[in-house]
């Protein structure tokens, strides 16, 4: 037994997430934890791992040499114990680490740098060790994690210069230095292309198989299937209540079927025209009858993008600096599947403005898109939803709504952004459709069950909108 969890409880303004929650983790089990957007996974794993107090329940850690045991609500005179204090660092030095669905990278640090912060007892955690030890304090980690993850000669890039999947290959490489014996992964799949799901499913294998590292998994619907012959049981979450099941109960998709949301698209389309782009990407043109015209919208001419002194967007095959070129006509759904570290965030954050680029000419409905600012081209109707989700951590759903006209559904008014989950985040962001004419969206169906991405994917067929979509190319092996 490594953690035993009984009578858990949680609530965010009256809405119960977690009602009476119990439940066992063993030595080398490898869990599913699944459940609907909103469900409250995100919650339970960041009650276990320290960085949210329950409002009630006890929970019992024994993953390493040091018991420890929390019973809720706490006194406040226990708060001051600073060597048994309920926290995320008390927590991680009993053995539990984990990811985050928000990528936590240091983005002015290397790669090599932000694996190496979470390796413990180094000489700078103690002001009087950082004073007199003058221990080296090189790399003992990092080097063989980047390897096994696919990102090795990428050391020295810092963590700003890194795709949204690459960022996750790192955080799990980070959580691994960390010594944990205990893994909680926050959909540790989403946002990677089929090698990188490969070189992350290789390595928790061997974590298991090899070193009896324990592992909870949270992880969208479509990406289940890959995991299917890693996990050996699962909980389920549903209005606010956890249960128990063998790996056998759960539902997973055949490995090649398409994405639901891209068949959709098929289905509706007239015609589907899929061509090559470079360095391994493809893009498919949806072309709905009563919605398509043969009308430039977005055309860009040799555009290059460069990260730092690196060019990202601009790169033929062979490396050479030639030049994107590329044309979305009214009306079309316009889908961009490349591998991890292709650019593709960092062509949408161009076309919306987020970032500079050069190039010999990019327009959106024949305006000179180097000549507006972010706020004309929001004018213009040009919308994007970037990933991952960002917004104001801080403000309740009521208040997002009266800033920005956002939509919140069903989900309770009076949650924060930042307790909603992954799923929640998207669809309170996803564009008002009816003001836009141009739509961006990077991964958008990500951290999305079947229901939510149903709903927006109808949204995107029946709104009448130019869409460019981007997604990570998924085949695994």
């Amino acid at each position: 037994m490594v953690l035993r969890v009984d009578g858990l409880c949680k609530s965010f303004g009256g809405q119960v997430v977690l009602d009476d929650v119990a439940l066992e983790l063993r030595r080398g089990e490898v869990i599913l934890l699944e459940g609907e957007n909103g469900s409250g996974k995100t919650t339970l794993l960041n009650i276990l791992t320290g960085n949210l107090e329950p409002d009630a329940g006890t929970i019992h850690y024994s993953a390493n040499q040091d018991d420890a045991e929390f019973t809720f609500p706490q006194a406040w005179w226990k708060s001051l114990n600073l060597h048994h204090r309920f926290s995320p660092d008390k927590v991680a030095r009993l053995g539990f680490g984990r990811t985050w669905q928000d990528v936590r990278l240091f983005d002015s640090l290397t790669l090599q740098e932000n694996i190496e912060i979470g390796r413990p007892d180094q000489r700078t955690e103690n002001p009087v060790h950082a004073l007199i030890s003058f221990r080296d304090e090189t790399a003992t980690v990092s080097d063989g994690a980047l390897s096994r993850l696919g990102l090795a000669g990428r050391e020295n890039s810092s963590g700003d210069k890194i795709s949204l999947g690459q960022s996750k290959r790192v955080a799990i490489a980070r959580a691994i230095a960390s010594g944990a014996e205990v893994l909680f992964l926050d959909e540790p799949l989403a946002g990677l292309d089929g090698d990188g799901i490969n070189d992350v499913l290789a390595m928790l294998s061997e974590l298991v198989e090899r070193h009896g590292i324990t592992i909870v998994i949270v992880e969208h619907a479509f990406n289940q299937t890959h995991l299917r012959d890693l996990i050996t049981s699962h909980w389920h979450l549903a209005d606010g209540k956890l249960t128990l099941g063998p790996a056998s109960e759960i539902t997973t998709r055949p490995s090649h079927e398409t994405p639901h949301w891209f068949q959709m698209l098929t289905d509706a389309a007239d015609e589907v025209i899929t061509k090559p782009l470079p360095r391994g990407a493809t893009l498919t043109r949806f072309r709905i009858a009563d919605r398509y015209e043969d009308n430039p919208v977005l055309e860009i001419k040799d555009l290059i993008v460069k990260r730092g002194k690196r060019t990202v967007i601009g790169l033929d095959d062979e490396g050479k600096e030639t030049g994107f070129n590329l044309t979305i006509n009214e009306g079309e759904i316009a889908v961009l599947q490349a591998p991890n570290g292709w650019g593709k965030s960092t062509l949408l954050d161009s076309i919306a403005g987020v970032i500079a680029c050069k190039s010999e000419y990019a327009s959106c409905e024949s305006k000179v898109l180097q000549q507006t600012s972010i706020l004309d081209r929001y004018r213009q109707g040009i919308r994007y939803l970037a990933a991952p989700a960002i917004g104001f951590k801080s403000l309740s759903l009521k208040e997002l709504s009266q800033l920005g006209g956002v939509d919140t559904n069903d989900i309770h008014g009076d949650l924060s952004f930042s307790e909603l989950s992954g799923g929640q985040k998207q669809r309170v962001l996803f564009p008002d459709l009816q003001s836009a004419r141009s739509v961006l969206l990077d991964e958008p169906f990500n951290a999305m069950d079947s229901k939510s991405t149903e709903m927006l994917g109808r949204q995107l067929l029946d709104a009448n909108v130019t869409v460019f979509i981007a997604v990570p190319t998924v085949t695994v092996h």
